[in-house]
């Protein structure tokens, strides 16, 4: 037997397979064995079938077998010695069989090409810095409060800042009537709508009024089904509700976890310049990235990003069954982000290669503690979850790619800081 193998192109390797029949006797002659001892035929005890008679009910079962067996084998053994790691699944385009010649094929198998990233050390792209302002953090302050705040009856019209509860009676969209909803109730925060023109409407309302309100949708409404069209409101108010928002004592500070109104600000400013700071080297990075990809191009296997583009359609999927294959159409849509983001990891990998990065076991515990802050749980039985699970190695991982993305933007582990 003999494979030839041909780098037909960076992601692609073409094998010509050639299998004599004589090579195929041995392995026949087992398999045929071990169905003998197997089948039980009418009239015939089991192992007690003649060959002959084994032969003819199965023979091209086996036959079939065999050849499936020598040519995963075979060709397995010289993928191995050729050091050719394959992606995804391996394509047979050409396969020719008789008893008297055996077996001739040619398989394409898509590899991942080598890459040589060069200018990584030095993109010339930084983290800016980034500050807080206070009118930043009393908007998140003020936002807040708006989210603890409770609505309170009011006997008045209604104002902005106000919530309006009212009932639909008839809604005519571009003069055609809509059909209500089954709950038929509304709740609106006067001046927070994105259909200001109904805002608008509910101005000066009270309790127990009925009112038509015309207004037209903005050209850029959340829903495109309802942009720049005429609209005719009939509704039934029930309530004006005065929002009233928290008094900030220590009982309600104690509440929500801190001491007092300037340890809340402190806090939303540190969450804040953390999230300014995450921002500004997501940014960084990616510019980065592109800069790289540009300045060292290189193939992606299809193979790749098939199976990255069906990971992201199928990765909330609860079973078997609701896994579906992407369709050509999505495949050419999401091709390119899907190579970039291929692209990007290939990268990160070889630098993290490169200059030898590896998460500290004190770095893995800090992320460790940081996600057992995060969803309420103890440290050592989160981390004692990790490391059971094998999880721990994924998460060592991310960090060490983690490392990489600050390595292109400047950002040098503390060891070669110290140098």
């Amino acid at each position: 037997m003999s494979v030839e193998i041909k780098e037909t192109s960076a992601t692609l390797r073409t094998l010509s397979v050639t299998i004599p029949e004589a090579d195929l006797a041995a392995p026949f002659e087992k398999k045929l064995a071990q169905y003998k001892k197997q089948v039980a035929l009418k009239g015939f005890r089991q192992g007690m079938v003649p060959k002959a008679m084994v032969l003819k009910q199965f023979g091209d079962a086996i036959r079939h077998e065999v050849v499936n067996e020598t040519v995963d084998k075979v060709i397995g053994e010289e993928l191995k010695k050729a050091n050719i790691i394959p992606v995804g699944q391996l394509k047979v385009t050409e396969f020719k069989e008789d008893k008297e010649n055996g077996i001739s094929m040619t398989v394409e198998v898509e590899v991942d090409p080598e890459i040589d990233i060069k200018g990584y050390a030095d993109t010339g792209i930084t983290v800016p810095d980034t500050a807080v302002h206070e009118e930043e953090v009393q908007a998140e302050f003020d936002r807040l409060s708006q989210m603890w705040s409770k609505d309170e009856h009011v006997d008045r019209e209604a104002k902005k800042g106000d919530v309006v509860v009212g009932n639909y009676i008839e809604v005519v969209i571009d003069g055609e009537k809509q059909e209500l909803p089954e709950n038929k109730e509304f709740r609106s925060l006067l001046g927070e709508s994105a259909s200001p023109g109904f805002d608008q409407g509910l101005m000066g309302v009270k309790a127990g009024e009925k009112k038509e309100i015309n207004f037209k949708y903005p050209d850029d409404h959340k829903d495109e089904r309802y942009r720049g069209k005429t609209a005719q409101f009939n509704v039934e108010i029930t309530d004006v509700r005065e929002v009233v928002p928290p008094t900030f004592d220590e009982e309600f500070c104690k509440q929500i976890g801190v001491k007092d109104v300037e340890e809340l600000k402190n806090n939303l400013a540190e969450s804040l310049a953390n999230q300014k700071i995450d921002a500004a080297k997501t940014k960084a990075v990616n510019e980065a990235i592109d800069k790289l990809i540009e300045s060292n191009p290189f193939d992606v296997p299809n193979a790749r990003v098939y199976d990255l583009i069906k990971w992201s359609m199928n990765r909330n999927a609860q079973s078997e069954k609701d896994v579906v294959e992407p369709t050509e159409e999505q495949l050419k849509e999401l091709g390119p982000e899907a190579i970039r983001e291929i692209k990007k990891h290939r990268i990160l990998d070889f630098v993290a290669t490169k200059e030898k990065l590896k998460a500290t076991q004190a770095q893995v515990d800090e992320r460790l503690k940081q996600m057992a802050n995060a969803y309420h749980v103890d440290f050592e039985t989160l981390k004692g979850h990790f490391r059971q699970s094998g999880r721990i190695n994924q998460l060592r991982d991310e960090l060490r790619v983690q490392m990489a993305a600050d390595f292109i933007v400047g950002i040098r582990p503390a060891a070669e800081e110290s140098k």
